[in-house]
């Protein structure tokens, strides 16, 4: 004879005929049950911290993306910048009229950018390097101190966002005894 219960099955056992053996028999299944809702619960809650990290690290990837997404404009407006700081430091008439007339475009423009990550590398003094800095010339000098300085700044560099997208041609000194 079986009788069927909520998964229980009691069959025509002679273990399970004295209570102590079905209380035995029932004790592994409960056993077996609670670690199988063990194993399920640990399955779900690694998928839960796997989905959690998933949405980090796409998150992270959408906030690169849009730090660089306008990159490519931002680079080709760096010629733009170019012509400006060359008009500002060579005024076209003696009053300085049209230096003084686009300077405040220039300015507002130098603020957009900024507001999107842009900065400018600030090189004149620093000492040389590579990662930041083109070499296009020295500069002999007879000061040991300004030995692999930068000595002049032939065209700015610029940062976005963390990352370099032109390195500042300069002059280096190079000490001569």
């Amino acid at each position: 004879m079986k009788e069927e219960k909520d998964d229980i099955v009691i069959e025509d056992d002679p273990e399970l005929s004295s209570p102590k053996g079905a209380e035995k028999k029932l004790r592994e299944k409960l056993k077996t049950a609670e670690a199988k809702a063990k194993e399920y619960l640990d399955s779900w809650q690694r998928a839960q911290a796997d989905f959690v990290n998933l949405r980090k690290r796409d998150e992270e990837a959408k906030q690169e993306f849009v730090k660089f997404a306008n990159a490519d404009f931002v680079e080709d407006l760096l010629p733009v910048l170019d012509s400006f700081s060359l008009a500002l430091s060579h005024p076209s008439t003696s009053s300085g009229q049209v230096a003084k007339d686009i300077e405040p475009v220039y300015n507002q423009l130098m603020q957009v950018l900024k507001g999107r990550g842009l900065e400018e590398l600030n090189s004149l003094g620093q000492t040389f390097d590579p990662k930041e800095h083109e070499a296009v010339g020295t500069i002999s000098t007879d000061k040991s101190d300004e030995d692999h300085k930068i000595l002049e700044v032939m065209q700015k560099g610029y940062i976005l966002s963390g990352k370099i997208i032109r390195p500042a041609k300069v002059k280096i000194g190079e000490y001569k005894k």
